[in-house]
């Protein structure tokens, strides 16, 4: 149904999403810009961009290395705003 959210969209995936989008936005480029260098229709990053479409783990790779950003780095940030602390600290005994 339109507007509504897919049930598989969770709070990572919005995380990345957004960590994506600013990504786009900070190094200037536009939707369609992006669309470009993924050889993507402009309103395919519309839709991720705004939920209506899930990334698989090869778009997001494909997006993140089009924007000129890390995925791994990218995705590591996206957890760390999740979990609150940084992924490679290890707890205490």
């Amino acid at each position: 149904m339109p507007g509504m959210r897919s049930p598989a969209s969770s709070d990572l995936h919005c995380r990345i999403v957004h960590l994506l989008t600013k990504a786009r936005r900070d190094a200037k480029l536009r939707q369609v810009d992006l669309a470009g260098r993924l050889s993507w229709q402009q309103a395919y990053v519309s839709r991720y961009e705004t939920g209506e479409r899930l990334l698989g783990v090869d778009e997001y790779v494909a997006v993140a290395l089009a924007i000129g950003v890390d995925p791994v780095m990218l995705l590591k940030q996206a957890l760390e705003i999740s979990v609150g602390k940084r992924v490679d600290e290890r707890p205490t005994e």
